[in-house]
Order: C-alpha cells, then structure tokens, then sequence
C-alpha cells in the first residue's frame, strides 16, 4: 500500500525506517510521559520490536526523507490510533488521514485519538471531524485527556444509481444523460460514503464471454487495490448472468496490482487478465462493504 498526498507518501513501516522513526517518536513525545504512557513505553521498546509482534505501523516520507509515523489497532470495529508524531509540518496531518484511509479499507468505521484536554492539539483534531466522547486522566493523578472520535464513510462498491451520472461522467467521459434515466445494467461505482470516486461496467460478448472495462478511480484512490476489488464486483455481475469467462484489459495502470489479481484468480493471458467463472457463483449483492 502506498497513497500519495500533496508533498507526502504514506505507507507501511520498513525494519530500515526504525532508526529514523525512533528518533521522531523520542522527539515528539519527551516529557509527555504522563500523557501518553504508551508513547514512551514504544519509544523505549524500538518500532522495529513493535512491527515484529504484530503492531499496525504506517509511515509518512516527504521525498527520501522520514517525516511521520503513527500506529493503530482495532477491536470490534472500532481502531485507536496513537503514537502519531511528525518531524515536518504537514507530515502529521498526512499520516493521519492516510490511517483513515486505511481503516476504511479494513472495513472499520470509527476512529479514536486522545489529546491533553483544552490544548491546540484538541482543536486540531475538531478541525478534522473528530468529536470528544470521553475524559479522563491516562495514568492515576496525571493530565486529564480527551478521547475523540470520528465516523468514517463507508467504502463500497455498488450498483450505479440516478444521481451518481454526473461524476461517472466526469471519471469516465460518457454522456450522463443514460445514467440519469435509471440504473444501467453492469455499472458499477466506488462510492466513499456518499462521493463518488470510481466507476466500472461490465457487458457480455456473447458465447458466455463477458468484458470488463478497466476500473477509473479519481486521484488519491488509485494504487490501493481499489481496482482489483471493483473488478471483483464487476466478474461477480457477469458471473451471475451466466458468464464463463471475464477479461479485463491490462492496462499499465494495472500493471502494479498484478499480483493482487492472481491472488483472486485473474491471470494474465497476454495483455488481458482473464478469469474462469466458478461453476456456482454466489448471488450478487447491491452494496459490498470493502474487507
């Protein structure tokens, strides 16, 4: 996973990233001990010891440079994110939304964050949709905190519906006039929360061929695996009508999610991923949350 954003770069933590994030995390959270306990007990533990026993890093880089780092975890739907620190400004800002970002593709639809009660850093993070749903002090006797949270939309691939014409039209360059007539067999759109962001269709060939054309995704969405979802969404549509077979061109700019199709069964037939329909395809449904 790698999402690009204004000057900055989010992605998953490297062992070579350690040095570098340790020195940040130390940085930003010296002498804040009885605010973020944890914080001090990771920085002493090393990111690397913490990506070794299964803790959910991301880093953000601004050109070859380490600029942020942030870690999550989530239970019954719900993720916590902390040790979030930059050494640029910008970088914290990025990161946090590239977490989000990535919470959404887990399926999870509420974050949480703690800052010191009445500070800067509470308003900051008002400013970025989150809302305080509780206080109280980290450790016995310390600082009082304010633990925030936000609703995030809901990733989906769905059937196409009246309202979505205008931005299918703006992704894809066909006339929104058909859209608006009613929903359009075989078109599909990847919706973050109520915005449209991409669009796939789906046709049968004839002769239990069906094709798919190549998924088009507005910009901060590609290159997360997105495509290769919609395309799913798209050979499931195909497959339900009777499909055998389901092409897909490869374009070059899916190149770089060849293995993330193969890993669904999608192989590479000369310049066209091409998948076999199972001989029982399970029933299509109108909205699929991504997992």
């Amino acid at each position: 996973m790698t999402l690009r954003g204004g000057d900055f770069t989010v992605r998953r933590f490297a062992a070579e990233d350690a040095p570098a994030g340790d020195a940040i995390l130390r940085a930003a959270f010296a002498g804040s001990e009885d605010e973020y306990p944890e914080a001090a007990q990771a920085a002493g533990r090393g990111l690397a010891l913490l990506a070794q026993t299964g803790h959910h890093l991301l880093v953000a880089d601004a050109g070859r440079r380490l600029a942020a780092v942030a870690r999550w975890r989530a239970e019954d739907g719900v993720a916590t994110i902390d040790l979030l620190a930059s050494g640029i400004p910008g970088a914290g800002r990025a990161l946090l939304r590239g977490v989000e970002r990535t919470l959404q593709e887990h399926g999870i639809r509420y974050a949480r964050i703690a800052a010191p009660d009445g500070t800067l850093l509470e308003d900051l993070f008002r400013r970025h949709g989150y809302t305080p749903v509780g206080r109280a002090p980290a450790v016995p006797g310390g600082p009082l905190m304010v633990t925030m949270e936000r609703r995030l939309p809901l990733l989906t691939v769905r059937e196409q519906r009246r309202e979505d014409a205008d931005a299918i039209a703006a992704l894809t360059g066909e006339d929104p006039w058909p859209f608006t007539q009613g929903r359009r067999p075989g078109w599909f759109v990847l919706a973050d929360g109520d915005r449209v962001v991409g669009a796939i269709s789906v046709r049968e060939n004839g002769r239990g061929l069906a094709r798919v054309r190549p998924p088009v995704v507005a910009p901060g969405y590609a290159g997360r695996g997105l495509e290769v979802w919609m395309a799913e969404r798209a050979a499931l549509h195909a497959e339900t009508d009777g499909a055998l077979t389901i092409a897909l061109d490869a374009t070059p700019a899916l190149e770089h999610l060849r293995r993330a199709f193969e890993d669904r069964r999608w192989f590479l037939e000369g310049q066209t991923f091409v998948k076999h329909a199972a001989a029982h395809p399970p029933p299509a449904e109108d909205d699929t949350a991504w997992r």
